[in-house]
């Protein structure tokens, strides 16, 4: 199993504008960091000046008599307000300061407002409740703070009593018309900030820790700051869950530790979020001409959910995760996300009666071809897995590896497990971890408000790669990725058919995802355009609860289809000209990343008749993009009028004479 080459990946918690075509959008994540403690007393001066940006004296200070100095940096989500000392603006938000494995990491959000001078009507003085998690507008999301310093003065100290936060502030960019994704700036940032705290008195409403200071960018004093405890938790959310007939929702089960329960807000609580569940409407009607009991097309799943959300659900005042329980049967799927709805990751499902088949996995044990509604424990596992999905966490085969895991596929958790073949029969379900691993803790903690909430970026962004490794791809003489198009020219605002296969051209077993769908989020498609621009076509499904490692056996082949047209990043083929198409595969194991890659061209034409030019604009919408990634979907009604105002009355698909030639990528699935 040698490497065809080495590729130095870049690290998930950097944007980088060489990072390859392949990766998300970037964002900026903090760091573990140790506290410094200030210096001795008797060097009191210089304590002072790497706690406070100042010039020198020429005097010297006054020797001042020791004092007791209390800073207590809680754990847990505080609120942060910072008023520049110019300007109209000011900015709130959280800041997060996780202690754990000994060290201490701090990230924080802002978000920005206008000062706006309003006289406040006289009212009798109300007892005030204390604050919770804030949660704000997404269009007044500003910058995301990643603390790399932490230091405070000594419990007997004769200087000042101080806290100072250094932090890298990475202010975002809001995404243009149309698109999801806005950016954050390559490390180290827009610009380095000090926070020089004291601790205060916590005035009403705050219950714990309170700090009330200046921020300073380099010497220059630009304003003040306070910051001030609100909870244990880190974040808040709610989760809603729906079920149709005959569908049973996942259900609380008997905690492995013997004691009490583990839910979904267990889950959660255990990487420090407050996830308020409510089991919401119950006996749901599919939508017209659906069996509920058999597989769902995705354009059916998708209009259940556009049906069944709640129209006051406001994701600017809650992050709202939605979450639709379906019976289905065995073979389907145990679950889906979609990356977009109205919105990126806003809703996910769940499938009842779908379920643990042996052809998925050896070692499913007392759970084999048997129900999720039957085996508690795994279906709590798989929907939280979904869940987690919504809150833009990806598969662990895509980070560290298979491990027992929320956000490791189900089929490989069984295989961690053990099972016959392992000598450790019977572990899976009994034994499942109902826990996110170490990894997504950080993530669910310390990814910026954006890219974590229901509605902000798009799925993946922020896991571009793997930190500090290598990722080994295959050469052609062991595992042989090839691309197929339909066609090699295809007509402005045409779909294109693309088929792939994996084959192993070596004489040994190789061990490789035992589906390679892109629905899977193990294959990457990007396009390259005429002007050299790339983007990456991720998946508008996630749908990945049958993917296993397996060992691929010298000369099989895996094989799987998508029709490129689409995707939350916009449009593959918008103009004419040379397109350059690359696919990758990667996925990890034992430790090892891996991967292997192809590629292809295919030309874009010139329109060559009014006809085709002016089906262009009509095909090149938002809608008809999503109606393709859908395989066809009639409930999204302004795709289905673009089209048919292109049909013709009683045209076939054939009749080139009568239709635009851009209609042949749409073969299969034209609206009836």
């Amino acid at each position: 199993m040698s490497p065809r080459r080495r590729q130095k990946v870049t690290a998930p918690h950097e944007s980088s504008a060489s990072s390859g075509a392949f990766n998300p959008p970037g964002v900026p994540l903090a760091d573990p960091l140790p506290v410094i403690i200030g210096l001795p007393d008797d060097m009191a001066d210089e304590q002072l000046d790497l706690i406070v940006p100042q010039p020198i004296q020429p005097i010297p200070a006054p020797i001042v008599a020791p004092k007791l100095c209390i800073i207590n940096l809680k754990a847990g989500c505080y609120r942060i307000i910072f008023r520049p000392k110019t300007g109209a603006q000011f900015f709130q938000g959280t800041l997060r300061v996780d202690k754990s494995s000994g060290s201490t990491t701090i990230s924080g959000d802002l978000y920005r407002f206008f000062n706006i001078v309003i006289t406040p009507p006289i009212v009798t003085p109300i007892p005030i409740r204390p604050f919770n998690i804030p949660i704000y507008a997404r269009n007044q999301y500003y910058s995301y703070l990643k603390v790399n310093a932490i230091q405070q003065s000594p419990v007997i100290t004769s200087g000042p009593c101080q806290l100072k936060l250094t932090a890298q502030e990475y202010v975002y960019t809001q995404p243009p018309a149309g698109s999801f994704n806005g950016t954050f700036p390559n490390a180290p940032g827009t610009r380095t900030i000090q926070m020089v705290l004291e601790p205060k008195a916590a005035p009403a409403g705050f219950t714990s820790s309170y700090f009330e200071g200046k921020l300073f960018e380099g010497v220059t004093e630009k304003g003040t700051i306070s910051l001030g405890w609100v909870s244990d938790s880190f974040r808040r959310a709610t989760l809603e869950i729906d079920t149709l007939k005959n569908a049973v929702a996942p259900q609380p089960v008997p905690a492995l530790s013997g004691g009490g329960i583990e839910d979904f807000k267990s889950v959660f609580t255990s990487v420090g979020w407050d996830l308020n569940v409510v089991y919401d409407q119950v006996s749901l009607d599919p939508p017209v001409g659906v069996n509920p009991n058999d597989c769902w097309p995705n354009a059916k799943l998708h209009e259940l959910m556009l049906s069944v959300r709640k129209l006051t659900t406001n994701l600017d005042k809650e992050w709202h995760m939605h979450l639709v329980v379906i019976p289905a049967k065995m073979g389907c799927s145990r679950g889906i996300m979609y990356d977009q709805i109205g919105v990126p990751r806003e809703g996910v499902a769940s499938f009842s009666d779908d379920g643990y088949p042996t052809s998925d996995s050896a070692n499913f044990g007392a759970a084999a071809n048997k129900k999720q509604r039957d085996t508690p424990r795994a279906f709590l596992r798989s929907a939280s897995h979904e869940v987690g999905h919504g809150f833009n966490q990806v598969h662990q085969e895509q980070e560290l590896g298979s491990d027992n895991s929320i956000m490791t596929t189900t089929p490989n958790v069984a295989n961690v497990l053990g099972g016959p073949a392992s000598g450790l029969p019977g572990v899976f379900p009994n034994n499942i971890n109902l826990g996110f691993n170490n990894t997504c803790r950080h993530h669910l903690i310390h990814f910026p408000d954006i890219a974590v909430r229901p509605g902000g970026m798009t799925f993946g962004s922020g896991h571009g790669a793997i930190a500090g490794t290598d990722r080994h791809f295959f050469g052609e003489g062991e595992l042989q990725l090839s691309l197929t198009p339909a066609q090699t020219q295809i007509e402005l605002g045409e779909p294109l058919p693309l088929r792939w296969s994996l084959t192993n051209t070596s004489a040994s077993p190789i061990p490789a995802p035992s589906d390679i769908r892109i629905e899977t989020h193990n294959t990457f498609i990007s396009v390259t355009n005429p002007h050299g621009t790339a983007k990456l076509m991720p998946t508008f499904v996630i749908e990945c609860e049958h993917v296993e490692m397996r060992l691929l056996q010298p000369g099989d082949t895996l094989e799987a289809e998508t029709r490129l047209f689409w995707s939350t990043n916009g449009f593959a083929f918008e103009s004419p000209g040379k397109h350059n198409i690359a696919a990758r595969i990667t996925w990890t194991y034992n430790g090892t990343p891996l991967g292997v890659e192809a590629n292809t061209e295919v030309w874009v034409n010139f329109p060559q008749s009014t006809q085709d030019n002016d089906a262009a604009p009509v095909l090149l919408d938002p809608q008809v993009g999503m109606y393709v990634a859908l395989g066809g979907a009639n409930h999204l009604t302004d795709a289905v009028t673009r089209l048919q105002s292109l049909t013709g009355s009683g045209a076939t698909l054939g009749d080139t004479e009568n239709r635009p030639k851009a209609l042949r990528g749409f073969d299969g699935i034209l609206p009836s």
